[in-house]
């Protein structure tokens, strides 16, 4: 089956407008015309791409399958025609990217302020979520790529994952908090559930499990019927500070508490060798990024290596580990 971009853009602007009549006049084409080539284009695929009714047309099965394709070689044909046609000139287009609650506070910030300063025509939409809402929004072709946990998509045979590099999470409590009152060098898990916990993203199986195998050791009746965690809230900035006004605790890494620290806003409270991050930048294979979404992966990329110098000095800083 030979088909063609005109038929590819005729296909998605009917699927968009989900009329004949509103598709021909936006495609300047008659409405006979246009129903000739939708009909040209179902032989050459051997069924119907769309459902007619007086109410207008949506796609069908197969339709949605390959408007899903269209619109992925329709975008990389207009990225490569603005390549060989208007080298020098400034790149436009749109790039959406998702980031987990950590990312978001680390690298995507500084890579997306370097990204805009040099792609100043780009539109740039960033979605801020959980991995598992912002993978349904990938497969769904909504996202070129996300940035977030990737401990659960090993086995995604449909994805690529491209790992970065793993960063230390502590607990985190206000300054003044009473688990820093004893002089207690190492806190366990079961002493940070004494208190409520607040999560800056849904935590993940393999941080969740030892956390709650630390909740069924308590004795005390209220941590232990206290849920897990206390509060979820996919923005870091509002945890940290409700974690400053009360006893609550988090996890957070080094690179997200720099200013809290240096204002004694908040203070490290523990850490266990298990608490880290794993996030990646996560794309489909059958879907290759465009050349914005690879410009935008350099930066992210410079960011990551920043962060890991900025978390050996914040080591060395509050912890006197070089």
């Amino acid at each position: 089956m030979a088909l063609e971009l005109r038929q590819m853009r005729q296909m998605l602007m009917l699927a968009e407008l989900g009329s004949f009549a509103r598709a021909a006049v936006v495609l300047r084409l008659s409405q006979p015309a246009l129903s000739r080539s939708i009909q040209t284009l179902e032989q050459q695929a051997g069924g119907a791409l769309f459902l007619r009714s007086s109410a207008g047309v949506v796609p069908t099965d197969l339709g949605r399958v390959l408007l899903q394709r269209a619109r992925d070689l329709v975008q990389m044909a207009d990225e490569l025609e603005m390549a060989l046609h208007a080298k020098g000139a400034q790149q436009t287009g749109q790039l959406c990217v998702g980031s987990g609650p950590y990312p978001i506070e680390t690298v995507i910030t500084p890579a997306l302020t370097r990204f805009i300063a040099e792609h100043p025509l780009v539109s740039v939409r960033l979605l801020s979520a959980d991995w598992d809402q912002l993978l349904q929004r990938l497969r769904a072709r909504e996202l070129d790529f996300f940035v977030a946990e990737t401990s659960t998509l090993s086995h995604e045979a449909d994805l690529l994952v491209e790992a970065l590099p793993e960063h230390a999470l502590y607990f985190v409590g206000r300054t003044g908090h009473p688990l820093l009152s004893g002089g207690k060098r190492s806190v366990s898990p079961e002493d940070a559930l004494a208190f409520p916990f607040a999560a800056p993203a849904r935590i993940p199986p393999r941080l969740l499990a030892p956390m709650l195998a630390a909740k069924a050791k308590l004795s005390d009746s209220l941590a232990a019927a206290r849920p897990f965690p206390s509060i979820e809230c996919n923005v870091v900035a509002a945890v940290k500070r409700i974690v400053a006004g009360s006893d609550t605790l988090s996890a957070l890494t080094l690179s997200c508490l720099a200013s809290e620290l240096e204002d004694q806003r908040l203070a490290l409270i523990g850490s266990q060798s298990w608490m880290t991050l794993r996030y990646g930048l996560v794309s489909l294979k059958d879907r290759p990024l465009s050349m914005p979404a690879l410009r935008m992966r350099e930066f992210i990329l410079a960011a990551e290596a920043e962060v890991a110098v900025e978390e050996e000095r914040l080591r060395a800083r509050w912890l006197g580990l070089a």
